[in-house]
């Protein structure tokens, strides 16, 4: 396959965690098209497991403006390596330390987003302290494997990172696999 040739690219807006650009490409028929990027900062989404539960956290959400059961998740800072954020979430959003990470691989959320979502498996957890930000109203809780099970099966969790990373955790366990580097 052939790629795109990217023209020109205009900003069209940008914030602390998104930009927008309308990009002119040529297609490889010669045809000239205006295609709109959107650009996320890439995130990290940490599955935490003790004791066959998993420590996930209940969130605010906006704008959906509801509560949303998750697994910890957050922006990779500038500079910083993808299990340092991932470190770094855990315990800012639940108050727990990991002493292992096992990488659960990576996914693009978006087909029109260069933005990247990095998926780890956090074990031998050990309380810490919770550093929440202003935005973020948090409970932690601890659910049964079985539980998150049934949860799924029902609907009841709709954060697509989180959906990815239980499912594949679950595959992983009914396969008796592990996860291969991506």
């Amino acid at each position: 396959m052939r790629k795109w040739k990217l023209v020109d690219s205009k900003l069209l807006c940008r914030s602390d965690f998104v930009s927008v650009f309308d990009d002119v490409l040529v297609l490889p028929s010669g045809q000239q098209i205006t295609f709109t990027k959107v650009e996320f900062r890439d995130f990290v989404s940490v599955l935490p497991l003790t004791d066959n539960k998993i420590l996930m956290v209940e969130i605010l959400r906006y704008p959906q403006n509801c509560l949303s059961l998750e697994i910890p998740s957050g922006h990779i800072e500038d500079g910083e390596k993808q299990e340092e954020a991932a470190f770094r979430e855990l315990e800012e959003e639940t108050g727990y330390r990991a002493g292992q990470l096992v990488g659960m691989g990576c996914f693009h959320p978006l087909s029109r987003s260069t933005q990247r979502a990095y998926l780890f498996l956090a074990k031998d957890l050990k309380k810490g302290t919770q550093r929440l930000e202003e935005t973020e109203q948090i409970t932690v809780k601890l659910v049964p494997v079985g539980n998150v099970k049934k949860m799924l099966t029902a609907g009841k969790i709709t954060h697509a990172p989180t959906l990815l990373a239980l499912q594949r955790y679950l595959l992983t366990e009914q396969t008796g696999e592990s996860f291969s580097s991506s």
